[in-house]
């Protein structure tokens, strides 16, 4: 072996290796059909410049074993699905311009990548409210606005973006399965049939009042406006009386807010009605809130997703009133504010590394 074999080659510029990143993106919008102009043109024109210099291929190889380690786990999944390969996510140049540093673009354009399989992964659960909605007229699904219907009975609903909502109405009985989100409700006056609002950890009845109910992961928060409610746990300890720690259902009055959990109902306590209400007047309120949960508020209502790649960014206290139509706002704020760097592939998907 030679001098000269024996050394490492020196690794590819960075310019070159996104340049590489843009063809392999280009080629596998060809193999799925996506690919805007002439797909024989565009081969041609990527051999052409794969045969210029071998660190051209170099960097082509590169980026085609960085996205086979990065999509492995996703095919995976695929192949059980009985599909065969991952679908291709087109990037764009990034807001900042400035050369930047070898190590961080190759973190860079590799989140980029885990990110479009992260979407991927995603979509079926995206997309299911849509389907269900076309498909049943009892479904109400908010997309990434808010959205205001009236019920048969003439209860108002308004659903915060990402929320959906399922109605069964009876000539005996008004109920609504809270699906995901957060819903205000006017419920119109019916004693002959109270209105119930079901949830993945009780029940909610009232007859005729306003309230807002929120679904979190480990959580529900009902808080009440006017009127009276009840609420009612759906544990299974619910009704056991040698559970003297077991809350089955209390009583709400105006002012007031509770929550359901898998360990029962909670405390009655005063609410801020000006947070609480504040996303039915477009605006979002957060006081010292992780950024990881802020990042979920802002993308029920972005067209596209914002991810935090850096998991030492997660939680990140954010404070601040921003409004629930300008989302750009937010993200200059966080890269403003904290030591965060933000990366805009497109205008529907941005990094936060």
């Amino acid at each position: 072996m030679t001098d000269r074999q024996s050394v490492a080659p020196e690794p590819v510029s960075e310019e070159l290796f996104e340049e590489a990143v843009s063809w392999h993106t280009s080629l596998r919008e060809v193999s799925f059909g996506q690919s805007s102009g002439s797909d024989g043109d565009l081969i041609a024109r990527f051999e052409a410049w794969q045969s210029q210099s071998p660190d051209n291929a170099r960097a082509f190889a590169e980026v085609e074993e960085l996205w086979g380690r990065l999509a492995l786990p996703i095919k995976r999944q695929l192949r059980q699905a009985g599909q065969t390969d991952v679908p291709p996510c087109k990037p764009a140049a990034t807001r900042q311009t400035i050369a930047k540093p070898r190590r961080l673009m190759r973190f860079v354009a590799g989140a980029a990548m885990a990110a479009c399989l992260m979407l991927f992964v995603g979509f079926e659960a995206d997309l299911y409210p849509k389907l269900v909605g076309m498909f049943d007229d009892n479904f109400i699904h908010a997309e990434h606005t808010v959205e205001t219907s009236t019920l048969p009975d003439g209860t108002v609903v308004m659903l915060n973006a990402g929320s959906s909502v399922s109605v069964d109405f009876t000539a005996n009985t008004r109920s609504v399965d809270l699906v995901r989100g957060e819903v205000w409700f006017d419920v119109a006056h019916d004693k002959q049939r109270p209105f119930i609002v079901r949830t993945k950890f009780g029940d909610v009845t009232a007859l005729g009042t306003v309230f807002n109910i929120r679904s979190d992961k480990e959580q529900v928060t009902v808080s009440l406006e006017e009127g009276k409610i009840a609420v009612k746990w759906a544990g299974e300890d619910a009704s056991d009386p040698r559970n003297p720690n077991s809350k089955p259902d209390i009583t709400l009055l105006a002012g007031e807010t509770t929550t359901l959990s898998p360990e029962g109902v909670g405390d009655r306590k005063r609410f801020d009605r000006i947070a609480t209400t504040a996303w039915r007047r477009g605006k979002m309120v957060f006081y010292q809130t992780p950024l990881s949960d802020v990042i979920d508020v802002i993308n029920s209502y972005h067209d596209g997703h914002i991810i935090v790649v850096n998991p030492k960014l997660n939680n990140l206290a954010v404070s601040g009133v921003f409004r629930t139509d300008d989302i750009n706002q937010v993200i200059d704020a966080i890269e403003g504010t904290f030591s965060v760097r933000v990366v805009r592939l497109s205008n529907y998907m941005i990094l936060l590394v």
